[in-house]
């Protein structure tokens, strides 16, 4: 047997996990190791990553919108907070792990590089009329401006998702692309 044709290993299959893909058949190593070269060529050292919206060729269920993460945002912070005492660093986990999602969707629409592996419909028309006229914010950033949305309007994700383009661009207008010429 080939060992490309091997099963991935376990850290090829955590990586890909801590970079926003979870696989939904068992992958090569080979197939994982071409994935994990793509999503480091789309890595730069020091920004935040937005590699929640990678998706692989390989059919799988459509990528979450932008709603879908906040409502699972949502749901880990009621349980965590439902849940008292018990599990708390597994619905902790989970939180964090919802939260980074619902942050690299948001950073993936403001970024130019990789458009060619974003195969979340949301993220690319979102880009196209928005995100591209901003440099990607950091997560801190995001967070701060998912917080005021979510606390003044409980749909805006889902009915005015510009919204979070307007606010990017009034609370940080060094983020604000400028047009050379």
């Amino acid at each position: 047997m080939d060992w490309s044709d091997e099963p991935a290993t376990w850290k090829q299959v955590k990586f890909l996990k801590e970079h926003g893909y979870t696989p939904d058949r068992r992958l090569t190593k080979s197939e994982a190791a071409d994935m994990i070269r793509k999503l480091e060529g789309h890595l730069r050292p020091g920004a935040a990553t937005a590699t929640a919206s990678y998706q692989p060729r390989a059919p799988q269920a459509s990528p979450p919108t932008a709603y879908q993460l906040r409502v699972r945002a949502d749901k880990a912070r009621c349980a965590l907070v439902d849940a008292g005492r018990s599990m708390p660093e597994k619905l902790q986990h989970e939180l964090a792990d919802a939260l980074s999602e619902r942050q690299c969707f948001w950073i993936a629409t403001c970024q130019a590089a990789g458009r060619e592996v974003a195969c979340c419909v949301e993220i690319d028309e979102l880009y196209q009329k928005h995100g591209c006229l901003f440099e990607p914010p950091g997560r801190k950033e995001v967070q701060f401006i998912l917080d005021a949305l979510d606390s003044a309007m409980p749909f805006w994700d889902r009915d005015h998702p510009e919204l979070f383009f307007q606010t990017l661009g009034l609370n940080f207008p060094d983020l604000v692309r400028r047009v050379r010429g």
